[in-house]
C-alpha cells in the first residue's frame, strides 16, 4: 500500500508560473539550456544553474549547485516562488500534441522506496547520483519529482475528471508546445485521492531512478525524525492508461575494430538485412531500423534469435544489445561506453541520419517499450537494459517544488 502524502509546494504565483515553466534538465545541453533559460524568471536557473557561470565551470561542480540554492532563494525573495498556505495534494495536466496525460502530485515515502512498495526497472550510475544528492542538499529541496506510474484506479480517474473542469490555478507553455496546468485539490479531495492510491498494491518508477536513489540518499544522511520532510520525496503518479512510450534510439559514434563491410557482413548471420528507399518505423520488438552509409535498412532477427526469450530478453533493446552491440560493435556496457549515445523518440529519425551524415558510424531505430512490459519486469524484479523507455510529454519542471526545510 504506497503512501503518497500532501505538502506545501514551493510554486511560482499565477502571473509568474508561464515565465517560469520549463523542460526537465535532462533533456538538453549546455547551449540549449542557456538559450532556453534567458528569461531571468525560467526555472532553469535553479536545475541548470550553469547558464549563471562561465563555460570554464564544470556543470557538475560544486559551484553549479551553489548557484542553485542562491538563485532558489532570489526567486522566493523576488515573489516569483511561493509557498502554499496549506498541504495538499495537487492534479497536474499535461497537454501534447493533442493528448493529455493527468497526474498527481505529492510526496512518496523514502520507505517505501527501500522496502520495494516503489518498484523499479532500471539500475543506476554512481556519478549520477551522486550529482543529484549534490544538488538536493545544497539547494535543500527537491526541486523536479519523479515520474511514477500505477494500474488505473477508478477513484482517481474520478476525481481527475471533476477538478479537472475547473480553471486551473497554474498554466504555462514549455517551448515543446505541452501545455501544462496545475490543480491543488481540497482537503476533502485530497484525502479521497490519498485513501484511493494506499489501495494500490505498488508504485512503478517510470523515469527518475536516479533522482529516487538521491533524494532517498538524501533523506538517509539527515536525522531520523518521523515528521522530518526529507522522509518523503517530490512525485507525480501518473495512471498506466496515460503513458505513452516513444523509441529510445541508438547511435554507434565508431566502428571499433570493425568496418561497415565486416559489420554488415555479421549482421546478416543473425538478422535479414533489407534496403529501403527511406526511412521506415520498425514493426516488432525483433526488428529494428538502420541507418548506415546514407542509406535506410529494415531489419528483423531470424527466428532463433527471439524464439523462446521472456522479458526482459525478448524487448527490442535487450535484442539489439545482446545480438549486435555487444558482440559484433564491442559495445558491451552502453551505461558505460563512450562509444555510444541515446536519443529519444521525440527526436525522430531525422536527428539519427544528421548524426551519421556527419560523422557516426550507424544509428539504431528501435520498436518501443510497452508500458505492461514496463509494470511486467519491475513485478518480476529484474532489470531493464539502460534507457529502455522514453516518455512524452516528459514532466515539466518549476511548477512544484518539495522544501526539506519546516
Amino acid at each position: 500500500m504506497p503512501k503518497l502524502r500532501p505538502f506545501r509546494a514551493l510554486r511560482p504565483t499565477s502571473e509568474a508560473a508561464p515565465r517560469v515553466v520549463a523542460l526537465p534538465y535532462d533533456v538538453m545541453n549546455r547551449q540549449e539550456a542557456a538559450v532556453q533559460g534567458k528569461d531571468p524568471n525560467s526555472y532553469l536557473h535553479i536545475t541548470r544553474a550553469e547558464i549563471d557561470l562561465p563555460l570554464s565551470v564544470d556543470q557538475h561542480a560544486d559551484q553549479v549547485h551553489e548557484q542553485a540554492a542562491a538563485n532558489l532563494a532570489d526567486f522566493i525573495d523576488r515573489g516569483v516562488l511561493v509557498r502554499e498556505d496549506r498541504p495538499c495534494l495537487y492534479l497536474y495536466r499535461e497537454t501534447w500534441r493533442g493528448a493529455a496525460q493527468v497526474g498527481i502530485v505529492g510526496c512518496a515515502q523514502v520507505a517505501d522506496y527501500q522496502d520495494g512498495t516503489i518498484k523499479r526497472h532500471e539500475k543506476t550510475l554512481a556519478i549520477k547520483e551522486a550529482d543529484r544528492i549534490k544538488h538536493f542538499d545544497r539547494v535543500n529541496a527537491h526541486t523536479e519529482p519523479v515520474f511514477l506510474t500505477y494500474r488505473a484506479n477508478q477513484e482517481i480517474d474520478e476525481i481527475t475528471a471533476r477538478v479537472t473542469q475547473e480553471e486551473p490555478l497554474l498554466k504555462g507553455e514549455t517551448l515543446d508546445g505541452t501545455c501544462h496546468e496545475l490543480w491543488p485539490l481540497s482537503d476533502e479531495d485530497t484525502d479521497l485521492a490519498a485513501r484511493a492510491l494506499e489501495a494500490l498494491d505498488y508504485f512503478y518508477i517510470a523515469d527518475g531512478h536516479h533522482r529516487s536513489a538521491s533524494a532517498a540518499k538524501v533523506g538517509l544522511s539527515r536525522p531520523q525524525r518521523p515528521d522530518a520532510p526529507w522522509n518523503e520525496f517530490l512525485v507525480v503518479a501518473v495512471p498506466d492508461h496515460d503513458l505513452r512510450c516513444l523509441p529510445y534510439n541508438r547511435l554507434v559514434l565508431d566502428w571499433g575494430d570493425t568496418n561497415p563491410a565486416q559489420f554488415l557482413s555479421d549482421l546478416a548471420q543473425v538478422a535479414t538485412i533489407t534496403e529501403l528507399g527511406g526511412f521506415a518505423p520498425p514493426e516488432n520488438p525483433g526488428s529494428f531500423s538502420m541507418y548506415l552509409g546514407g542509406k535506410w535498412y529494415a531489419c528483423s532477427f531470424h527466428p532463433e534469435v527471439t524464439t523462446g526469450k521472456e522479458l526482459p530478453d525478448s524487448l527490442a533493446v535487450s535484442l539489439l544489445q545482446e545480438n549486435v552491440l555487444a558482440p559484433l560493435l564491442g559495445i558491451n556496457d552502453p551505461r558505460t561506453s563512450e562509444r555510444i549515445e541515446f536519443v529519444g523518440g521525440i527526436r525522430g529519425d531525422g536527428e539519427l541520419k544528421v548524426a551519421v551524415d556527419a560523422s557516426a558510424a550507424c544509428a539504431f531505430y528501435m520498436y518501443p517499450t510497452q508500458i505492461d512490459q514496463v509494470l511486467e519486469v519491475a513485478d518480476a524484479g529484474k532489470i531493464m537494459p539502460p534507457k529502455s523507455t522514453w516518455f512524452e510529454p516528459k514532466l515539466g519542471s518549476g511548477l512544484f517544488a518539495h522544501p526539506l526545510w519546516d
